[in-house]
């Protein structure tokens, strides 16, 4: 997701990029329940026939759904935010606040995108200044790479 906002009085231009979410955490939440249920049910019913080995495997795989829903979930809440005034170029990344930022001089700094060597993988997009490189939007699928690969235009001719 690519949300651009352009200040037009004093010029700056802010580009927020997040990963597409498919589910919320609650709807997530209620499918984990659902199967949790629907699995404890089946195996207490079946280790009350003897079969009681079915009981801490069904656990298991209800643990490892939740465990991966929870580690893409934490994925999906980076935050990429590009900021363009006068003099700077600012990209800040992290969840749920800046955990890493790199700032550049405007004048010295290029962005530039590399096509993919490989057929229908999305284009890559950097920021360049001074010998140092940065990958943006490495998250987004092809279709809000374009989006933001035109907002930086408009960024920098803004």
């Amino acid at each position: 997701m690519v949300e651009t906002s352009i200040n037009q009085s004093t010029g700056l231009v802010t580009i927020v990029l997040k990963p597409n979410n498919s589910s919320s955490w609650q709807f997530n939440m209620k499918i984990v329940i659902s199967l949790a249920a629907t699995a404890f049910f089946i195996s207490g019913y079946l280790a009350m026939q003897g079969l009681w080995l079915v009981f801490p495997f069904a656990m298991l795989a209800v643990a490892a759904l939740f465990t991966s829903l929870y580690l893409r979930m934490r994925d999906n809440i980076k935050t990429e935010v590009i900021t363009f005034d006068e003099n700077t170029v600012l990209v800040e990344r992290g969840s749920y606040h800046a955990e890493k930022s790199w700032k550049y001089q405007r004048l010295w700094t290029k962005i530039f995108i590399k096509k993919p060597t490989t057929r229908g993988y999305p284009k890559q997009i950097f920021i360049r200044s001074h010998g140092e490189e940065l990958e943006l939007g490495s998250f987004l699928n092809k279709k809000d790479k374009e989006i933001l690969i035109k907002d930086l235009k408009t960024a920098v001719y803004a």
